[in-house]
């Protein structure tokens, strides 16, 4: 069995057997890296100047008889049609401007992915200072510390695996936000389990967003703890993962709306933040879960 590509269609096509929705089709027409294609990406070189025929398959009906054709022009993927006269419409559509956006879009999703892989390269090294040289046992400060990119992620971790799932969590929720940014959102509802009174000195609430939650598979999105509470519970805020927001003051809605505005403002995202009940919230994370279990619970008595 070889290796297969993956193709996502621009909108799923519908299996003519049980009527279900087919959103991609898998082939081993390009350089078989496992990789998932959506329409406007690279899939070959310049040259490449083709028609794909393929046929569709259904995860219920298997094989439906039903042909797919891939289209290709100057190496990117331009869409896909049920019949070749569609295919070559499509080809035929395509001109120099066309070419030139989509060109551009590829060059700055290469960019970013230039700025992920060195991101995830800095980590992986200073992982291997960290433990290799057991630098936790005597963590460095001042200037020392500063020649670590990811000294939050080093900090205050058991062990390289909790250091690598902080990592991971992070750059799950930026590329979470990064999404939604390029959604068009505007606002973020965000809500709090707790009981919580205004005027709390001593207090942490971890804070929801469910969007960002169900993107990130996360169990919450933000704790914000004021400075009391983090020295009652004898933590340091230099060690703490990077969604923990520390301020100083008392317990009121309009300081975990402030605060987490501030976190999204000093990562250059622009949204506004509102605080909802969480009964008007639809649930995630661990919310999701205990609300599942009481349905549970109660659909078999």
């Amino acid at each position: 069995m070889g290796m297969f590509d993956t193709i996502y269609f621009e909108k799923p096509y519908i299996c003519p057997s049980c009527n279900g929705k087919i959103d991609s089709v898998q082939v081993k027409e390009f350089e078989n890296f496992l990789e998932n294609y959506h329409i406007g990406d690279c899939v070959g070189h310049a040259e490449d100047i083709r028609i794909i025929k393929d046929e569709l398959f259904c995860d219920k009906c298997k094989f439906t008889g039903q042909n797919v054709y891939i289209v290709v022009d100057r190496g990117i993927l331009i869409g896909t049609s049920l019949n070749i006269e569609g295919a070559r419409k499509l080809l035929e559509s395509m001109n120099f401007e066309k070419l030139t956006l989509w060109y551009h879009d590829l060059y700055k999703r290469y960019i970013n992915e230039r700025i992920e892989k060195n991101m995830y390269v800095r980590f992986l090294k200073d992982l291997k200072e960290w433990y290799g040289e057991k630098l936790y046992e005597d963590p460095p400060t001042g200037l020392l510390a500063l020649h670590f990119w990811n000294l939050n992620d080093l900090k205050g971790a058991k062990d390289p695996v909790e250091s690598i799932e902080r990592f991971l969590s992070y750059r799950k929720m930026i590329e979470a936000l990064d999404e939604l940014r390029n959604e068009g959102y505007d606002v973020l509802d965000i809500y709090y389990p707790e009981e919580m009174s205004p005027g709390e000195e001593s207090w942490s609430v971890d804070v929801y967003n469910d969007e960002i939650n169900e993107r990130c598979d996360l169990n919450w999105t933000w704790t914000i703890i004021n400075k009391m509470e983090l020295e009652k519970e004898e933590e340091k805020e230099d060690e703490m993962e990077e969604w923990n927001i520390v301020v100083d003051e008392p317990f009121s809605e309009a300081v975990v709306v402030e605060a987490i505005r501030k976190w999204l403002e000093g990562r250059r995202y622009e949204f506004g933040v509102r605080m909802i009940d969480m009964d008007k919230a639809r649930g995630s994370g661990l919310i999701k879960k205990l609300r599942d279990e009481i349905t549970q619970q109660t659909s078999t008595r």
